[in-house]
């Protein structure tokens, strides 16, 4: 039985069109667009000029690729990676992990997040320092990810897994940003049609994605690779929707007096 073939990219300029009234879309133009039209209008034209035709799709970036990690890189997993059977116990449409927030302490995990792509990502990630961010509708991604970056410069690269549909919009936003960005599009399950685009940004989206074998092995070695982080940290806090790595609680020294 022969695989379907993956779906034509979607023009860029339609995606803006569909999007503009859309309140993504007016956000993205009155708090990004607006204030930075050039950086704007550099990142559609870098962005319509990509082949996302491959297993991994990178922005453009001066100078070689740093190792991944430290408090500025970010690992960003679709919500539509969560298990559906057995259910994820941290629901499905929201920022949430329980597993990597440390929930079930040394007691034995559910079924369902023992065979979760985001619980073993987000492991590794946290063994380099990086945060994890499970991304839901493009707004949230406008106020949670790019906006941050292009203000503080909150996070300056990324490794991301999301639908080949959006790879070329989702590109836009990170080159507005500042955020060097490696993109792993989902090999199934995945939107391919701005209708349903639309309905999974909106919480409806009854399939579970996942890359492809090659591109989980791939993510999974420049994970494995990335520099321990000096601090050591066992689990992640929640700050506004990004998990970030906290710092294991420091030893007792000496005795009681």
């Amino acid at each position: 039985m022969e695989c379907a073939a993956p779906p034509p990219p979607l023009g860029l300029w339609s995606f803006i069109r569909h999007s503009l009234f859309r309140e993504y879309g007016w956000q993205f133009f009155l708090r990004i667009a607006l204030p930075h039209p050039l950086k704007t209008l550099r990142a559609i034209r870098t962005a319509a000029a990509l082949d996302v035709s491959g297993d991994r799709v990178d922005t453009p970036a001066a100078g070689p690729e740093p190792p991944f990690g430290g408090p500025r890189a970010v690992l960003g997993l679709g919500f539509c990676m969560k298990p559906l059977d057995p259910p994820c116990p941290s629901g499905r449409f929201n920022h949430d992990c329980a597993c990597l927030e440390g929930r079930f302490g040394d007691g034995p995990l559910p079924a369902a997040c023992r065979q979760c792509a985001i619980r073993e990502l987000g492991l590794l990630a946290l063994r380099s320092g990086a945060a994890v961010y499970i991304m839901t509708s493009a707004r949230d991604i406008l106020f949670d990810l790019y906006l941050p970056a292009l203000r503080c410069r909150t996070f300056t690269t990324g490794l991301f897994t999301l639908c080949r549909f959006s790879l070329r919009p989702f590109a836009v936003g990170l080159l507005a940003a500042g955020l060097r960005g490696r993109m792993w599009p989902f090999e199934s399950g995945d939107c391919r049609d701005y209708p349903t685009w639309l309905r999974a940004d909106g919480g409806d989206k009854n399939d579970r994605t996942a890359i492809s074998t090659a591109g989980h092995e791939r993510l999974r070695d420049i994970l494995l690779a990335a520099p321990p982080a000096p601090a050591r940290a066992t689990a992640y806090v929640k700050r506004r929707e990004i998990l970030v790595p906290q710092a294991a609680p420091a030893a007792s020294g000496g005795t009681s007096q």
